[in-house]
């Protein structure tokens, strides 16, 4: 009999050590259908990987900002407690596999009653018992499930890592964008103020002609409600660039301040180029797809622990130390000492379909996040499309801006020469000036859009 029991429990976990790999499977990601532009190798650009913030962007100043924005910013802070809180959990979660080990100290007395029925038979009403031993308690893993709780802890856990990644990235682009925007706005103060010059300069003009009746009255008051027309847009732009200030400041963990700048805008903003030919890999490297696909792998886990229910489950526990009915004899050697052993197998039979119900809803959250990981996949694809789409109009916009804008600085200089040799009249001055104007605001308009433009394919990449 004892060598058929013997031979049942080894059938038993042999059956089960071949059964575990059937009732788990191992993650697979889900077919994506990406377009002919995304499979590419990465031999396709010149360089396979984004480059860092640090190597990507020309402005020293900017650096130093975006550095204070990665040391500095709270939710970035509180990104990385969270990060380590998970962890920890994970530290945890590793070593699941190993039994549980425990120290039980226990004293009791108890006085029973005269008159009880224990009393009668006891031969004493007070009794003493001294425990001291310690608990071993192991689930054995025979179908795979302590393997799945890890795999899902590390899942999650990488998925907050790159959570943290895609605010990190989130963040680079929009101090960058802020930056330029702050620079764009000096530029447009710039413009403006010169603007001004020029104004004060054609009314000062006119009123000098005024003195000796070559213009009228009409000629002065028209110039100088131009020239008041362009004052009212400086304090508009004086207070666009402390809020931005402001708001770079706060983006860096910093109260209201000043920000330094290198006062440079236009071309050489990148030391990097980023190439249009862009390969499934470098898709890969975005946080939120990542993110995503971590959550699918930590769903598929689900599934696998969720299916382990459906089957037995083997719990081994063992005591084992010193116990006595008087605290004089608990350390006796070794007349108190004392050891039990136990191996339980339980399997379900009937728990109102919790286990079932279980299962399928595990299934179909797995299936909610491949349609999630395909859609973050979509979303990608298309912000890197349109930001290379946008890169090649932005270029055709800014040589067409900029050949209105070499045109009006001539016709500024021709109106005014015209004007002194009386071959043409004030308004046409006054024209001349609000158009070219308006020309150098669409060029700094324009030049700020490409910059921006590059920024968001440099997001939309990953970033790094």
């Amino acid at each position: 009999m004892k060598t058929l029991t013997q031979y049942s429990l080894t059938v038993i976990v042999v059956c089960g050590l071949l059964q575990s790999c059937k009732v788990t499977q191992d993650y697979q990601r889900p077919e994506l259908g990406l377009p002919a532009s995304f499979n590419g190798s990465a031999d396709s650009i010149k360089t396979a990987e984004i480059p860092a913030y640090r190597d990507f962007f020309k402005d020293r100043e900017l650096i130093v900002l975006l550095d204070q924005v990665m040391a500095k910013n709270p939710d970035l802070l509180v990104a990385s407690e969270e990060i380590l809180a998970s962890e920890a959990q994970l530290k945890s979660v590793k070593l699941n596999y190993l039994p549980d080990i425990s120290l039980q100290v226990n004293t009791g007395i108890q006085r029973l009653s005269k008159n009880s029925m224990q009393a009668s038979f006891g031969g004493g009403l007070l009794f003493q018992e001294y425990n001291f031993a310690p608990v071993v308690s192991w689930d054995v893993d025979f179908w795979g499930k302590l393997k799945k709780q890890r795999e899902e802890s590390l899942a999650n856990y990488l998925g907050r890592t790159e959570n943290r990644r895609a605010l990190r990235v989130q963040l680079i682009a929009q101090t960058a964008q802020a930056y330029y925007n702050l620079l764009s706005l000096d530029e447009q103060l710039k413009i403006t103020r010169q603007v001004e010059k020029s104004m004060q300069e054609t009314v000062a003009m006119l009123k000098t002609q005024y003195a000796v009746g070559d213009v009228t009255a009409l000629a002065i008051k028209q110039a100088e409600a131009q020239l008041a027309e362009t004052r009212t847009l400086i304090p508009d732009i004086t207070a666009s660039i402390k809020a931005q200030e402001n708001a770079l400041q706060t983006l860096a963990g910093n109260y209201p301040d000043a920000v330094k700048r290198s006062g440079q805008f236009g071309n050489h903003v990148f030391e990097a180029d980023l190439e249009t030919g862009v390969p499934a890999d470098l898709l890969a490297h975005r946080p939120d797809v990542k993110q995503q696909e971590l959550l699918l792998q930590a769903a598929s886990a689900r599934v696998g622990i969720a299916k382990t229910e459906f089957y037995p489950s083997m719990k081994i526990t063992a005591q084992g130390g010193s116990n006595a009915t008087n605290l004089a004899s608990w350390f006796s050697i070794p007349g108190s000492l004392f050891g039990t052993a136990a191996a339980g197998l339980t399997q379900p039979l009937f728990n109102r379909r919790s286990i079932r119900s279980g299962y399928e809803q595990a299934v179909h959250q797995r299936e909610a996040a491949v349609h999630t990981f395909r859609k973050s996949v979509l979303i990608a694809v298309e912000e890197v499309s349109t930001a290379m789409n946008n890169i090649i109009q932005v270029k055709e916009q800014l040589y067409e801006v900029n050949n209105r804008k070499k045109a009006m600085d001539k016709a500024i200089d021709n109106a005014q020469m015209l004007y002194r040799y009386g071959e043409a009249n004030y308004l046409e001055v006054l024209t001349v000036q609000q158009s070219a104007f308006q020309a150098e605001l669409a060029y700094t308009a324009a030049a700020q859009k490409e910059i921006i433009t590059y920024i968001a394919l440099y997001k939309s990449l990953g970033g790094n």
